[in-house]
């Protein structure tokens, strides 16, 4: 056998090189605080300069470090010359976190076809062009991309048909590419998170959402953003180097029942 190492070498990213995007705020925000207090080295891209600098302010002190990049993810062009920047920056990129997205609620005959194609745009074709851009940093091997995806990417609800299509198609690329990718000794994962306490999800102070959470969630509470670190650590760490193709479900409950 083998020599085993230590936890603490495991998950270590130290001098780690990750880009993720939506990193101003909620679950991207966390995850990249958390990554940088582990050790690695973070650009966070969205389009919130001012989110970016709040995020920055959350990381001094850490054992890595985190810069913002501003970058409009719609705009396939600038998303390519966001990776290839990122990349001379940091002499190379050994984790993508795609994370960034918006949703829109309504029913299909009440969607437009703009709003579908703008929903799609961000939650899944930017993740599509940001990967490919990626592909020349990542495939010599131990590179990592992340996919935020969620748990509507496994099943749906009514009247959110646009997000649907598009973290289902995000569950997809991520098993795609990981097939793709998996004898360049790159893995590709994703996490679906479950109902989570971010700007896209409506006030907790509100009865009603009390008691749809009570009946949908059986641990009965949102997720909160920072829940989600140790998994996108474990994903980005050599811990997960024979896992690729694979989805982390993160949902207090909700795809069990």
């Amino acid at each position: 056998m083998t020599s085993i190492p230590a936890p603490s070498r495991l998950f270590d990213l130290t001098n780690k090189r990750v880009l993720i995007t939506g990193a101003s705020r909620g679950i991207g925000r966390a995850i990249a605080v958390g990554l940088a207090n582990q050790g690695a080295t973070v650009i966070g891209a969205a389009r919130s300069e001012e989110g970016l600098k709040e995020t920055a302010s959350l990381v001094e002190g850490a054992a890595g470090s985190f810069e913002p990049y501003a970058v409009d993810l719609r705009a396939p062009a600038d998303i390519e010359a966001c990776v290839q920047a990122v990349a001379a920056r940091l002499g190379g990129l050994d984790v993508l976190i795609n994370n960034a997205a918006d949703d829109h609620d309504s029913s299909i005959e009440d969607t437009s076809l703009a709003t579908y194609q703008r929903v799609l745009e961000l939650n899944l074709q930017s993740c599509w062009i940001l990967t490919r851009a990626a592909s020349p940093y990542l495939g010599d091997g131990g590179g990592k991309v992340i996919n935020i995806a969620s748990i509507l990417g496994l099943v749906g609800i009514r009247d959110d048909s646009a997000y649907i299509a598009a973290k289902h198609g995000l569950v997809g690329l991520t098993r795609g590419i990981a097939l793709e990718w998996a004898r360049k000794d790159v893995q590709v994962n994703a996490i679906c998170p479950g109902y989570t306490e971010t700007a896209m999800l409506p006030q907790l102070d509100d009865d009603a959402v009390q008691k749809y959470i009570r009946r949908q969630i059986p641990m009965g509470r949102w997720s909160q953003p920072e829940e989600y670190v140790g998994a996108a650590i474990f994903l980005a760490s050599d811990a997960s180097n024979y896992m690729t193709g694979q989805v982390l479900v993160i949902d207090g409950g909700v795809t069990a029942q």
